[in-house]
């Protein structure tokens, strides 16, 4: 039994004795030294085949080094170095995008050489005695590229570390883990002071000038440029996290939009403020086409600057916009066909901006709309209505549309009659008609050269007298300030002169009755007291009050 036992032991170490010897002959299996540097894509194979984890062939990476000084350990280092430049940078490598042309020729400079990223130009392979190897100039530049990629300091707290933190979990070191949190911790903190400064130095800078715009243009920038420097912070600081090349590729393209995002933000913001500088030179001018013109400035600035920040990260990130473009010009016819409303709008607002027909802040009527102008944009009008309802009204429609402006009239005429009872004497009638004159005379919010107060008919049950005025006011409320005092002093005249205004009515006399007398309509004046009314409510006069009653209290005038 104890022979039969060593005899298995035996054999099983005999077979892991040979199975280990063919596991070594199956790793370490010659290679070809040829075919090696062959080609510019067989170069790149071997620096980046022999230095992978369990893969190891240092003999065969420095060969790629052959043209660095110094010994084999001093080429690897370059080689090591290197390799982790291109992953700290997330620089993937595509085989298929490499030439396998042993007489491989560069089209711009004529010379045997390939550059393999467009991001670093200075790392590129040549030949050299029919071989392809990394450049000299390419090895002189390792040294620097790497302490541009990694902070000294960080590197060598990573080499003084424990066992323990180099463990992995999830593909990812323990000490990547705590970097990564200290990494956010210190952006943000660095965030906050950078806001401070700009919040209690730069602001504080701004508000103690005469102008208001550059007030402005603190508050605009502060978030993005906040944004802006904890993203580009973020750029310049992620390779230090040593991360696979995969999560570096994805890390620093990411970093890269929310850096341009960043930059679309800020400009779009300074072109608010462009605009609002702007506004503040329109207000100076006495033409209204500018300040018409500024809310189509202001959109088109905002959409110029989306649209070539777009443009500009695209082109960063490696899509050809020439081709896009292209694309997008083949496929204009169709989208011309289909955006035939949107380009009939667009030229109605190039038809209102050149022939003004109003402005914003007119009161306008277009159809059944009727209110404010509240905005005038590319494809739309908007109008406030009265009932404080937003009205969209497409500029095609409002280009081929009568337009009824309120908004630009100087005068606002009224017209009305007063009606006079019969019992309303001549000179009655003459002094009441001029007093309404010496009424519009002694008011300058009316047209003092145009006004006309007449007895105008013989009505069915009154005297009807025409009053045809126009005031000269600014809106709509002072307008209807102006009517009430107007008709408050007519009516304070027709007290004064004693004559009573009509209504509907049937009269029934009596006089035929024995005693019954008929009864007395209105006051009787002699001509002293009516010429004094006259020139009373007359420019000046002791009764006129051109501007309404004034109530008192206790000696003191009431306002409502």
């Amino acid at each position: 039994m104890l022979s039969l036992f060593k005899s298995t032991i035996s054999f099983f170490t005999v077979l892991t004795f040979f199975s280990g010897s063919l596991f070594a002959f199956q790793v370490q299996s010659p290679v070809d030294d040829s075919e090696l540097l062959k080609n510019p894509q067989r170069t790149v194979h071997t620096f980046l085949q022999w230095q992978q984890s369990g893969n190891e062939r240092p003999n065969l990476v420095v060969k790629t080094m052959k043209l660095a000084e110094g010994d084999e350990e001093g080429k690897l280092t370059l080689a090591k170095q290197l390799l982790n430049v291109l992953d700290a940078r997330g620089l993937l490598i595509d085989y298929d995008e490499i030439p396998t042309d042993p007489n491989y020729t560069d089209s711009l400079s004529g010379l045997q050489q390939y550059r393999l990223f467009d991001e670093l130009p200075s790392i590129y392979l040549s030949k050299n005695s029919g071989e392809w190897v990394f450049s000299r100039t390419t090895i002189q530049t390792i040294p620097e590229l790497y302490q541009e990629t990694f902070s000294g300091l960080i590197s060598e707290v990573v080499d003084q570390l424990p066992d323990w933190a180099m463990h992995e979990w999830l593909g990812i070191q323990v000490w990547q883990y705590i970097a990564v949190f200290l990494w956010l911790m210190i952006g943000f903190i660095l965030k906050k002071i950078f806001e401070f400064i700009i919040e209690n130095y730069v602001r504080r800078l701004a508000q103690r000038t005469t102008f208001t715009w550059d007030d402005t243009l603190v508050e605009s920038v502060e978030k993005p440029a906040g944004f802006i420097f904890l993203m580009v912070y973020f750029l310049l600081t992620y390779t230090n996290l040593q991360f696979s090349v995969n999560v570096n590729y994805y890390l620093s393209g990411a970093l890269e939009v929310a850096v341009s995002a960043g930059f679309i933000w800020l400009f779009y913001n300074l072109a608010e403020v462009f605009t609002k500088y702007l506004g503040v030179l329109t207000a100076k001018t006495g033409t209204e086409l500018d300040d018409q013109l500024l809310p189509i400035i202001r959109k088109t600035l905002r959409f110029f600057v989306v649209v070539m920040g777009v443009i500009a990260l695209l082109q960063n990130n490696g899509y050809n916009v020439a081709s896009l473009i292209a694309g997008l010009g083949i496929g204009g016819l169709a989208i011309a066909l289909a955006a035939q409303e949107t380009l009939a709008n667009f030229f109605g607002s190039i038809t209102i901006i050149t022939d003004r027909p109003y402005k914003i802040g007119d009161w306008i009527v277009v159809g059944s709309a009727e209110g404010t102008v509240e905005d005038i944009g590319f494809r739309s009008t908007r109008i406030r209505t009265f009932h404080d309802s937003l009205i969209s009204v497409p500029n095609s429609i409002i280009a081929k549309t009568d337009v009824e402006n309120y908004g630009l009239r100087r005068y606002r005429r009224l017209r009305f009659m007063l009606n006079l009872t019969y019992s309303t004497t001549p000179e009655q009638m003459e002094a009441f008609t001029e007093g309404i004159k010496a009424i519009v005379k002694a008011n300058e919010h009316f047209r003092q050269d145009m006004f006309h107060v007449y007895f105008n008919e013989y009505g069915a049950h009154s005297l009807d007298v025409l009053v045809y005025v126009f005031f000269d006011v600014p809106d709509w409320s002072t307008e209807l300030q102006q009517r009430h005092n107007f008709l408050l002093e007519i009516l304070r005249l027709s007290k004064e002169i004693g004559v009573e205004f009509a209504f509907p009515t049937q009269t029934l006399h009596m006089d035929s009755f024995y005693k019954d007398e008929p009864r007395k309509v209105g006051a009787e004046r002699t001509e002293e007291e009516l010429a004094a009314a006259v020139y009373g409510f007359g420019p000046k006069g002791e009764k006129s009050q051109p501007d309404g009653v004034k109530i008192y209290k206790d000696g003191k005038e009431v306002s409502f």
